[in-house]
C-alpha cells in the first residue's frame, strides 16, 4: 500500500464545510423545582380523579335529595358561580400539571387544603358527603406531600471552590 493512502488513526480530519458538528438539545433540562415525570403524570391523574369525585358527590347529592351548602335545595339551587367553586382549585392543578409548572407539591397541599373547606362546611348540613368530599381532600393532600420526593432540588454551582453561588435552574 503506497504511504500516501494510509492514514494514521490518531490524526482526525475537520469536518467538511458546511456540517454542522454541535450537539441539538431536544428536551430541555429540568429546571429546580419542576416534578419528575412520573409525578407530574400522578398528579394530573390525582387532580383529575378530584373533579370526577367532586362530580360524584354533586351527582349523589342531587338524587338523595341531601344538598350540600355549595349546591343549595333542589327548589332554590345557588348560583353556578358557587356551584362550580368546589371544581375550580382541581382544574387549576390538572392545567398547572400539564404545564409543568414549578412548585406543583406546595400548590397541590394548598389546593386540597381549599377543597378540604368545602367538606368542613358541609358537616353540618350533609356529614356522610362532608366525609367523602374531606376524604377526597385528605388524600389528594397526601399525594400532593408524596410528590415533594419527585422535585427536583437546586444544586450549588460553586460548592467546591468555596463561592456561595447557587444555579437556581441547575438540578440535581
Amino acid at each position: 500500500m503506497p504511504e500516501s493512502q494510509a492514514t494514521d488513526a490518531s490524526t482526525t480530519l475537520p469536518p467538511p464545510p458546511g456540517v454542522v458538528t454541535e450537539q441539538v438539545r431536544l428536551v430541555e433540562a429540568p429546571r429546580a423545582g419542576e416534578l419528575a415525570t412520573g409525578w407530574r403524570v400522578v398528579t394530573a391523574c390525582l387532580w383529575i380523579s378530584v373533579i370526577v369525585a367532586f362530580a360524584a358527590v354533586w351527582s349523589t347529592s342531587v338524587q338523595l335529595g341531601l344538598s350540600t351548602w355549595w349546591l343549595g335545595p333542589r327548589a332554590d339551587p345557588r348560583s353556578p358561580i358557587i356551584r362550580l367553586a368546589p371544581f375550580v382549585a382541581p382544574l387549576l392543578m390538572t392545567i398547572a400539571a400539564f404545564n409543568n409548572m414549578r412548585r406543583m407539591a406546595w400548590y397541590g397541599m394548598g389546593a386540597s387544603l381549599v377543597t378540604a373547606v368545602f367538606g368542613i362546611v358541609d358537616l353540618g348540613r350533609a356529614p356522610r358527603l362532608a366525609a367523602v368530599e374531606l376524604l377526597v381532600a385528605g388524600l389528594a393532600f397526601a399525594v400532593s406531600a408524596a410528590s415533594l420526593t419527585g422535585t427536583y432540588r437546586p444544586v450549588d454551582v460553586g460548592a467546591g471552590d468555596g463561592s456561595a453561588e447557587s444555579a437556581d435552574d441547575t438540578v440535581r
